[in-house]
């Protein structure tokens, strides 16, 4: 499996997570007209660990996690649904920001999440 599937997997999989936000976790782009809340995630940042072989011995990720929302109350919601499924993974969040898209008019949480393989 991808990392990509795997952080998909592991959010799918939390009852808290699904509560919020049913299947509408995807990467790279939502489609238009989505109920919502819904999370978004894309990588960003890929870093290859090498063997002395020159063998690839283990892959970190960094993706960028988006709570999107109609109100900020309900994307900070999310944002902590998924917070506590990385830290029970422990994953190491990088940074937590928020944000607003006026052409839709939604909120947003967005997380920056380092992952290892």
């Amino acid at each position: 499996m991808s990392l990509d599937t795997d952080l998909r997997a592991a959010l799918a999989a939390n009852a808290g997570v699904i509560a919020l936000v049913g299947a509408n976790i995807v990467s790279d782009r939502m489609e238009e007209g989505v109920a919502r809340p819904f999370i978004v995630f894309t990588r960003s940042a890929t870093e290859y660990q090498y063997a002395l072989d020159g063998s690839i011995h283990g892959e970190r990720a960094v993706f960028d996690v988006q709570c999107w929302a109609d109100t900020r109350a309900s994307a900070e919601a999310v944002a902590n649904a998924v917070l506590a499924v990385l830290a029970a993974d422990k994953r190491a969040v990088l940074s937590k920001t928020s944000g607003y898209d006026p052409e839709l008019d939604l909120e947003a949480t967005l997380l920056s999440v380092e992952w290892w393989d």
